[in-house]
């Protein structure tokens, strides 16, 4: 077996590669200065054109610019000696949702034990935490899907590969041109995929398709080809997750699908207006202040509501509810006493 060479100016040396995209290639590489092992994303050589090298470009600045625990950091940018541009940056070590999803669909039972509906959503709170930070400074992911999402060996959570996002604020001659989609079909927003102005709430919708299949373990639209799946993204409605039942996992909890179909709304204005809003409701379910909009999530907010009175006011409680159960404790004792007699 070659030993594999050093490269990029005998900075690393590449070990395996990780994977390969439209523009790049991911390799695992070791810093031979620092010691540590990297990821190194390099554009591919069949489309070094300058046009797909400014916006790999543009990848790298995004990322490099987005200073949060839930986005990998970049540690370098430059060009290797064949001249094609690439950037170092963490190597997170660990699985996709997507690895994830296909174990815990095939009934990976500890899977099913590791993962239940409220670490999944406690996954995905980050996600949102991490894109509403990029959308606090202009930036777009416009690709959020569950081959983009990295749950690390630690619990750590990483929303990868920026390489569609858009930079709000850049020059118009950098924009994608109109009526060009760009992005995954079965997780783009109707209105990416009609080719409108890009959004923010392009990220709200792929955030919720995201969801969806983490939680169902099921796609939100079916189809056998690109052309299918554009259709009935455009066309129809997805089927409430509450609806899909998994013999490992159950339903869905009726809060957790309610959220999920209102981020995916065809309709932008019915759709979360933004990620912080989103990330507001998923809060307020982790916290247990659910809404009450059909007789599961009624019980469940009565429940809360009470839950939270005790957590306050335990004397109180204690005192009302000796209160209440003092006649019932009288009359047991005068029976008791009047059949012993």
């Amino acid at each position: 077996m070659q030993q594999a060479k050093p490269f990029l100016w005998d900075r690393y040396k590449e070990l395996e590669a990780l994977g390969e995209g439209g523009m790049g290639k991911v390799v695992k590489a070791q810093d031979l200065g620092l010691e540590r092992e990297v990821a190194i994303k390099r554009l591919r050589a069949e489309v070094g054109d300058p046009e797909n090298a400014q916006r790999f470009l543009q990848e790298a600045k995004a990322t490099g610019q987005l200073e949060h625990p839930n986005i990998p950091p970049v540690y370098e940018f430059g060009k290797d000696e064949e001249g094609r541009p690439y950037f170092a940056l963490k190597l997170v070590r660990g699985r996709s949702l997507q690895q994830l999803i296909e174990g815990l669909r095939n009934g990976d039972a500890d899977l099913h034990e590791e993962f239940s509906f409220t670490l999944r959503l406690q996954i995905f709170q980050k996600v949102c935490e991490a894109v509403a930070y990029a959308h606090e400074r202009g930036i777009i992911h416009r690709d959020i899907k569950p081959d983009n999402v990295m749950v690390g060996e630690l619990g750590e959570v990483f929303l990868m590969d920026w390489g569609l996002a858009k930079d709000q604020q850049a020059a118009p001659a950098n924009a994608t041109q109109a009526g060009m989609f760009m992005g995954t079909p079965m997780y783009a927003a109707p209105e990416q995929i009609s080719g409108e102005q890009a959004s923010p709430l392009w990220d709200v919708y792929g955030l919720g398709a995201t969801l969806y299949e983490w939680l169902s373990l099921k796609p939100p639209h079916a189809g056998k080809s690109v052309r299918e799946i554009l259709t009935a993204v455009l066309t129809k409605k997805p089927t409430d997750p509450v609806f899909h039942f998994h013999p490992v996992q159950g339903r869905i909890p009726a809060e957790m699908s309610r959220l999920v179909m209102k981020a995916m709304h065809k309709e932008t204005q019915k759709r979360f207006p933004s990620v912080r809003a989103l990330l507001e409701e998923v809060q307020n379910i982790l916290n247990g202040e659910i809404q009450a909009v059909c007789p599961c999530t009624a019980v469940k907010s009565s429940f809360h509501g009470v839950s939270r009175v005790l957590d306050r006011y335990p004397l109180v409680v204690v005192l009302v509810i000796g209160w209440l159960l003092y006649p019932l404790l009288a009359l047991l004792l005068a029976l008791y006493r009047h059949f012993t007699v």
